[in-house]
C-alpha cells in the first residue's frame, strides 16, 4: 500500500468512530439490514375495484401473518397467512358481517367480529390447530369487546365496554374467563393493546376529559409511564419480554403551536423519542421485539406519504431503502416484528394496482464491505467501492451500495472501513 493511500485510510478510519451512529446502528455488523420480500395477496377480487386490499396486523415467531382483507364499501374479513397455506379467511359464526384479526401467537389468532343482528362487536379466539372458534363475550353491562394481544401462554388482552354509555375497561382473558383489570389500572377509561410472554400488559388510561397516558400492568400492579418527552400524552402499543414498551404520544413542535404524534421507546424507566424519517412529522410505533427493534410508520398530516420504518439503537430507517429496489412497491405501514427480525408490512403495489401485505425476512449477509467475498475486508474491497463511486446504474444490483440508497458514497465507505480487517 502506498503512503498516500495509507494516510487516507487512517484519516477515514478516524472518521468512523465519529460517524458510526449515522452509518450503522440497525445491524450489528455495521451496515443496515437487508430484507427478502414475500408478497401476501388476497387472491380474490372486489368487482369492479380489482383485488381485495390486504392489511396485516401482526405476525408470530414462525412468520405467519394475521390481519384483514377488505373491499371498497364492502366487508372486512379476518385472515391468517402462512408460507405453506397462503391466505386463509378465518371461519366465523353465522351472520358475521365484519371481522378483523389483530394478534397471533402460534396457531392462535385473536381479534373481533360483528354480528349483523347485534349492536356491538365481540372479541374472538380462533385456533387453527384445533379448528376451534371461541367468542370471548363481554362482562355484565357491556355490549362490546376487542381482543388486541395474545401471548404464548394463551393469555389474551384487550378491552370491553358499552358503546352507548361507556366506559371502556381493559381485560385479561385466561382459562376461559374474561377478567376485568380496569379498576386496578385506574382512570375513567383504559384500554389494553399489547401483552408479552410474561403476562405484562400495556395500553392507555385517562381521567374524564384528560389525555391518554401509557401504562404497564403486571400481576395487579400498574405503572403509569407519563407523557412522551416534550409532549402531553402517550399510548403503549406493544411490550416485549424485557418489559420495554413501544408507543406514541402527542407533542408540540418548536413553533409552540403545531401538535403532532410521535413514537417512543420506554425502557429502564426512561422514555425516548424515536425521531422521524425525512420529510415527515408523525411517527406511529406498532410493534417491538426482544432485540428492542421497533417498527411502525411515518407520515405527514392527513396520513399522506406513509412510509414504514424500523428503529434500533437510536437509528430510524425507512424499510423502503432496505429491500431490493422496486419503484412499483411502497412499504407504507410496518405492523409487526418477531424475534427473528421478520416484519409484517402493509404496502401498495402499483403493478397490481392494489394494497398488499408483505413479509420481510432478513437476508443473511457476510461481512459488510467484503465485496470480493474472500472473508475479509481489505484493499481490494476498497478499490471495488471506489471504482463504483456515484449513482448506481442498477439499484437492485449494486454490491458497493452498502446502505441501499442507490448511491455509492461516504456512508458506504464508512461501513466498509468499520469492518476493515
Amino acid at each position: 500500500m502506498n503512503m498516500r493511500l495509507a494516510t487516507s485510510l487512517a484519516i477515514l478510519a478516524a472518521m468512523v468512530s465519529v460517524q458510526a451512529a449515522h452509518a450503522g446502528g440497525i445491524n450489528s455488523g455495521g451496515g443496515p439490514p437487508e430484507y427478502e420480500v414475500t408478497a401476501i395477496i388476497a387472491g380474490f377480487e372486489c368487482p369492479p375495484f380489482g383485488l381485495a386490499a390486504v392489511n396485516p396486523s401482526a405476525l408470530n415467531e414462525a412468520g405467519d401473518v394475521a390481519g384483514h382483507v377488505t373491499c371498497p364499501a364492502g366487508v372486512t374479513r379476518a385472515f391468517r397467512w402462512t408460507a405453506e397455506s397462503g391466505l386463509e379467511l378465518i371461519p366465523m359464526p353465522p351472520q358475521t358481517s365484519q371481522s378483523r384479526a389483530l394478534a397471533i401467537s402460534g396457531s392462535k389468532v385473536v381479534g373481533w367480529f360483528a354480528n349483523s343482528n347485534e349492536l356491538g362487536i365481540t372479541g374472538f379466539l380462533y385456533d387453527f390447530e384445533t379448528d376451534q372458534f371461541t367468542s370471548l363475550g363481554t362482562l355484565p353491562g357491556g355490549n362490546w369487546s376487542e381482543a388486541h394481544g395474545i401471548n404464548s401462554l394463551g393469555q389474551i388482552t384487550g378491552f370491553w365496554g358499552n358503546n352507548l354509555i361507556g366506559p371502556w375497561q381493559a381485560f385479561i382473558w385466561e382459562n376461559g374467563k374474561m377478567i376485568d383489570i380496569g379498576p386496578s389500572i385506574g382512570g375513567l377509561n383504559n384500554r389494553a393493546l399489547g401483552i408479552n410472554d410474561i403476562g405484562a400488559i400495556t395500553g392507555w388510561w385517562r381521567e374524564d376529559g384528560g389525555e391518554r397516558l401509557a401504562f404497564v400492568w403486571e400481576d395487579g400492579e400498574v405503572n403509569s409511564l407519563g407523557p412522551i418527552p416534550k409532549g402531553f400524552s402517550s399510548t403503549g402499543q406493544a411490550i416485549n419480554d424485557l418489559g420495554n414498551v413501544a408507543g406514541d404520544g402527542k407533542i408540540v413542535l418548536d413553533d409552540g403551536e403545531t401538535i403532532v404524534v410521535q413514537s417512543f421507546l420506554w425502557a429502564e424507566n426512561q422514555m425516548t423519542n424515536l425521531g422521524t424519517l425525512p420529510d415527515t412529522t408523525f411517527t406511529r410505533a406498532r410493534s417491538i421485539n426482544n432485540q428492542t427493534r421497533i417498527v411502525g410508520y411515518c407520515h405527514n398530516q392527513f396520513l399522506t406519504d406513509q412510509a414504514a420504518f424500523i428503529w434500533q439503537d437510536g437509528v430510524i430507517a425507512a424499510l423502503n431503502n432496505l429491500i431490493p429496489f422496486d419503484p412499483n412497491l411502497n412499504l407504507e405501514r410496518a405492523m409487526g416484528i418477531n424475534n427473528a427480525g421478520q416484519i409484517a408490512v402493509a404496502a401498495r403495489s402499483d403493478d397490481l394496482n392494489a394494497s398488499v401485505g408483505v413479509l420481510l425476512s432478513l437476508i443473511e449477509k457476510g461481512i459488510p464491505g467484503d465485496l470480493d467475498n474472500d472473508g475479509q475486508v481489505g484493499v481490494k474491497d476498497l478499490l471495488i467501492l471506489l471504482g463504483d463511486w456515484g449513482s448506481c446504474d442498477n439499484c437492485s444490483n449494486c454490491p458497493a451500495d452498502l446502505d441501499n440508497n442507490c448511491v455509492v458514497g461516504v456512508p458506504d465507505l464508512l461501513i466498509l472501513l468499520g469492518n476493515w480487517g
